[in-house]
């Protein structure tokens, strides 16, 4: 999906205990079910739920709630049970209800698109003592770290931090690097396996950008940390976008701390929180 390059220096319940007959049109009232998202493309939102199964609503809305928002707004109107959402850029969550004239019914659940928040953790350079190797649960989008020098990690680590030298240097410039390029790398303690392939944008201009769509000049295989704080992108071997924010870099103890927000929903680039 990305280009390689050589490495260079320095997403309101209302339970009804029964069927409501409406008035002057003797139908049941039923909320529609199993409210889900999925990525319809890389920045708009697919929202489908199942119809009610003992009645047909005149129509059905579709709310959104924009991540620092309040309160949902309107957003579709639409007979079908799905409808595709450009959010422009924002998360949040989605709320549907079924309509039968005056009466309405709102699904139980209302999914979202907000990415998934790793507070702050502290990751060595490869060369170093601590665990250099960084990945994200894809169930829970919560990320953890790993020991690159350990071939079980190899399912498990999306990122590792390095300087791309042999021994352990202060004042060199560090890099996010793909674990595929562990076991070539020239601190030479990353065993051979089949290590997972990230791409990562160049630093961004912040971290509430939307990221760019994954291509061979946009993603690497590693992104330099040339300033700091720094908001870099990550596309994964999954097919999950994230946002990688390098809060500090301490070369002197050849650490990095780091925070993240991954995206629950394959394919989609919106990391807004």
């Amino acid at each position: 999906m990305g280009g390689g390059r050589t490495p260079r220096a320095g997403l309101g319940a209302c339970v009804v205990a029964g069927l409501l007959s409406l008035a002057g049109c003797g139908v049941s009232g039923k909320a529609p079910s199993n409210l889900r998202l999925e990525a319809d493309t890389d920045s708009t939102v697919r929202v489908l739920w199942n119809v009610p199964v003992d009645a047909t609503p005149h129509k059905y809305l579709v709310f959104f709630q924009a991540t620092g928002e309040t309160s949902y707004r309107l957003v579709a109107e639409t007979t079908a049970n799905l409808w595709v959402h450009n959010p422009s850029g924002a998360t949040g969550r989605y709320r549907a209800e079924a309509h039968y004239g005056a009466e309405s019914y709102a699904a139980s659940m209302t999914p979202g698109t907000v990415p998934v928040w790793t507070d702050t953790l502290a990751l060595d350079e490869l060369n170093a003592s601590g665990n250099s190797g960084f990945g994200w649960d894809p169930h829970t989008g919560r990320g953890r770290t790993c020991s690159m020098a350990d071939i079980r990690s190899a399912g498990l680590a999306d990122l590792y931090i390095t300087d791309f030298k042999a021994a352990q240097l202060s004042q060199q410039t560090y890099s996010i690097a793909s674990p595929d390029m562990g076991p070539s790398d020239p601190a030479n303690i990353v065993p051979a396996d089949s290590w997972r392939v990230s791409k990562f944008t160049d630093s961004q201009s912040g971290e509430y950008v939307l990221l760019p769509s994954v291509s061979p000049t946009s993603y690497f295989n590693y992104a330099g940390i040339l300033n700091v704080p720094c908001s870099i992108g990550c596309y994964t071997a999954d097919g999950h976008y994230a946002l990688v924010k390098v809060v500090s870099v301490d070369t002197e103890n050849r650490r990095v701390l780091l925070e993240t927000w991954y995206q629950l929903l394959p394919g989609l680039r919106l990391t807004t929180h």
